[in-house]
């Protein structure tokens, strides 16, 4: 009969948790210098916006709706030559039946 042991997960994860630590504090620190934008200190602190403020609608400009009906007639249009390019076929008759062939003799489904 087996027997259950509860802990036994933990106390495999206690040394190789303590091992990971101990070995974490041998590296080097990542060199951060040229990845974070130094802190000009002579600036005022940024104001803090409510939630009323961040959850408002953004006021319409002439410039938004400009480019979002540019952006829905470019969409219009890729649709249709879709739906063109879709009515197409991608092969003759001839390309296709030599494809068939070759697909017949190399015993693949078609």
């Amino acid at each position: 009969m087996l027997r259950h042991r509860p802990f036994r997960c933990f106390y495999l994860t206690l040394p190789l948790t303590a091992a990971l630590a101990g070995l974490s504090g041998c590296a080097d620190r990542p060199d951060l210098s040229g990845r974070v934008a130094p802190v000009d200190t002579t600036q005022p602190w940024p104001n803090l916006l409510s939630s009323q403020m961040i959850s408002a609608a953004p006021p319409l400009d002439e410039a938004g709706t400009e480019a979002a009906m540019a952006l829905a007639g470019r969409a219009a249009a890729l649709a249709a030559r879709g739906r063109t390019l879709s009515k197409t076929p991608v092969l003759t008759q001839a390309e296709r039946a030599r494809l068939m062939a070759a697909l017949a003799r190399a015993g693949a489904p078609s």
